[in-house]
């Protein structure tokens, strides 16, 4: 059997999955790898994907000392519409928004003050049902603190997930600790890999863990964003609350 003969398991990457509608079917019906008769057809199948969709992706060979069981990887293969932008300096310049741009927006809208950002406030309220009051203090007075650099989260030796943030709920500035969440943060369709799914299942038995989903399309009078608790066990996922914001709501 020659070395092109043999089967090219390939791993689906988040970048092919948030740049391409094509990339992200394959990872639905066939899971987040896949294996391919040779590598010559999972190379066909990349440019298949691309050709069917609005952006290109890729596959790369796997490292030698990858810790994942992976011959490849399906990537998002970054590529602007235009070459060039249109307009000059004088006039202004105008760019294709990226795919990791648009995750830096739906992170900021959702972190954003690092102090009661909007959207982790309501549903603190939510979540701790302060409705008109608690007992230990007024519902107004909840207060939410940001760490956007908190410790990543390991399971093994390949398994990682870096938080976008760890935010801690108190009934008032220098009140103990009500609760704290971990929160993952994806904008549009963006997927979350597969080692981060399993690090996350492993926080959420000591933890809060929320995965956050931002729809950016109304930009900038408005937001919508899902909100959903990952449950340590089974698919991962728990309850989902859906949050609709104007940007002066709070």
């Amino acid at each position: 059997m020659t070395f092109d003969a043999e089967p090219f398991t390939v791993a689906v990457k988040e970048s092919a999955r948030e740049a391409s509608e094509p990339a992200r079917r394959l990872a639905t019906i066939e899971g987040d790898r896949v294996t391919f008769d040779s590598e010559t057809e999972a190379h066909r199948r990349a440019r298949e994907l691309s050709a069917e969709g609005e952006s290109v992706v890729k596959v790369q060979r796997a490292a030698p000392q990858d810790p994942d069981d992976v011959d490849g990887y399906l990537v998002g293969w970054p590529q602007r519409r235009h070459q060039t932008p249109d307009g000059s300096p004088a006039e202004g310049l105008t760019f294709d928004t990226e795919a990791n741009q648009y995750g830096a927006l739906g992170e900021a809208v959702v972190l954003t003050p690092e102090v009661n950002p909007p959207l982790l406030t309501h549903f603190a309220r939510v979540d701790a049902d302060l409705g008109e009051a608690d007992a230990d203090g007024d519902a107004g007075d909840v207060r939410v603190e940001l760490d956007t650099d908190p410790d990543p989260v390991t399971v093994g030796s390949d398994r990682r997930w870096e938080p976008d943030c760890r935010a801690v709920v108190r009934l008032g500035p220098d009140r103990p600790v009500l609760t704290e969440y971990f929160c993952e943060v994806k904008a549009g369709d963006g997927s979350f890999e597969r080692s981060q799914r399993e690090a996350m299942r492993a926080k959420a038995r000591e933890a809060t863990v929320l995965k956050i989903r931002v729809d950016l399309d109304d930009l900038p009078d408005s937001y919508t964003a899902w909100v959903r608790t990952v449950a340590p066990e089974g698919d991962g996922e728990g309850e989902t609350h859906r949050v609709n914001a104007s940007l002066d709501s709070f």
